[in-house]
């Protein structure tokens, strides 16, 4: 019996001194280099910027859940092309150009003219999403590769993309 006190004295006291303490220890007073280098390093509060604008197109009777969801993802849609897109504006693609020098070229997502539609189903309750939006293709022309890198740019191409989507059992499938 007596053993049994003893084991159960010695785990309420590792429990007791497990257990943080009531009040946190004081901390010392930052001083002034460490004040100003959190100054230094600390980085503006973040503005969230307004949502990209996605133009909706959906006949009567689609319910307004699918519609508002398809505008989401077209925007996460574009959103992610635009991040992903190469060659991009930091990172050029140089080739030598028609009449000798180089010419810089990258591409870059229009997300200010985001178009989606719901396409209704034979099938209640299924859709198909159309989103669509647009590429631009640059071209920056240069003597060499460097002044083609600095040089001004202007849009060479542009094509349409059309992205589709199915919309199944409440979510839209990409």
């Amino acid at each position: 019996m007596k053993r049994w006190k003893s084991l159960i004295v010695c785990c309420l006291a590792v429990l007791i001194f497990a257990l943080p303490a009531t009040s946190p220890p004081a901390k010392a007073a930052p001083s002034q280099a460490t004040k100003a280098k959190q100054t230094k390093t600390a980085e503006p509060a973040h503005v969230p910027a307004a949502p990209i604008p996605v133009e909706m197109h959906a006949p009567a009777g689609v319910p307004e859940s699918v519609k508002l969801e398809l505008a989401d993802v077209g925007r996460i849609l574009v959103t992610n092309a635009a991040k992903t897109i190469m060659p991009n504006v930091r990172s050029k693609e140089v080739v030598p150009g028609n009449a000798g020098g180089y010419v810089a070229n990258y591409m870059e997502v229009d997300a200010s003219n985001i178009r989606a539609e719901v396409i209704p189903s034979d099938k209640p309750g299924k859709y198909v999403g159309s989103i669509r939006y647009v590429e631009h293709r640059y071209e920056c022309p240069g003597t060499s590769k460097a002044e083609a890198l600095q040089a001004k740019c202007h849009v060479a191409q542009s094509r349409r993309m059309n992205e589709l989507i199915s919309y199944e059992k409440g979510k839209w499938h990409y």
